[in-house]
């Protein structure tokens, strides 16, 4: 009897285990006001930088992990949009977004994708040195596996004005192309906006093609001109606002590239 209760017991410790890292969904959550930095920017802002970075978990080509370099990349960014973030270790320590924005005292909001452990596992994340005023954060259709994903649209007050702007990264598999269909209604809600993020797809998708020949402007591509890649899946859309200036740095620091952009009001 002994050995029969401490074979059950064993097996329900490994049930349990397997429960707790089995990926979940993270569910829909709204809110006002992110993590702040010392002082936001509160001024009217002729201009401001705004970026795209997936970091790879600030993982570099190199093999090394180092969240200083992810960190001086984004420098110059006044709103970051990251993509592949960790949350803080169950050992200890900072969530990646924190960590990033800390070094050049900016407020950052974390929006997993997923739990594992019990605990936040992975999602993206927003830098910013303006405030934000509210946030809403929702989870997107998944039909591959346990790879989930979601769309965070915040309201960020620039001097005396409201931008909104949306961030996401989409599935590399199936389910896509229903995931860029809710970030484009969604896109289309707000004016003035700006859409950030790892969209995995191009600009051969039809879908993306429909919302730039009807007003939206593909910042990336309008500031790099030729050098743009056509097979570029990062992306900085606008609307409702002017391009100004631009650029991007390679892969090394992470798998893909940085993309910025500087855009004022119109």
């Amino acid at each position: 009897m002994t050995t029969l209760l401490i074979v059950l017991a064993l097996a329900l410790v490994l049930a349990l285990l397997w429960t707790a890292g089995v990926p979940r969904p993270k569910p829909a959550a709204r809110g006002t006001g992110i993590n702040p930095p010392a002082r936001w920017r509160e001024d009217a802002a002729d201009s401001l930088a705004v970026a795209t970075y997936n970091i790879h978990g600030g993982k570099g080509l190199d093999g090394k992990r180092d969240l200083d370099r992810t960190a001086q990349m984004i420098a110059g960014a006044d709103v970051a949009a990251l993509q592949e973030v960790r949350a803080a270790s169950r050992f200890g320590g900072s969530c990646q977004a924190e960590v990033i924005a800390r070094a050049h005292d900016k407020g950052w909001l974390f929006a997993p994708t997923q739990t594992r452990w019990m605990r936040d596992f992975r999602g993206n994340a927003l830098i910013t040195a303006f405030p934000v005023q509210e946030w809403h954060r929702e989870p997107l259709v998944n039909v591959a596996g346990h790879r989930y994903r979601n769309l965070t649209t915040a309201r960020v007050r620039i001097g005396h004005r409201d931008l909104w702007v949306l961030f996401t990264h989409l599935h590399t598999r199936a389910g896509r192309d229903t995931q860029l269909r809710a970030v484009l209604e969604r896109f289309a809600q707000y004016q003035p906006a700006i859409l950030l993020g790892d969209l995995n797809t191009t600009r051969a998708d039809p879908q993306l093609a429909s919302v730039l020949q009807h007003g939206a402007v593909d910042a990336v591509r309008q500031v790099l001109g030729d050098q743009d890649r056509d097979d570029r899946v990062d992306w900085i859309i606008t609307k409702g606002v002017v391009v100004d200036t631009g650029g991007m740095h390679d892969v090394g620091v992470s798998d893909h590239p940085y993309f910025w952009a500087t855009v004022r009001f119109q």
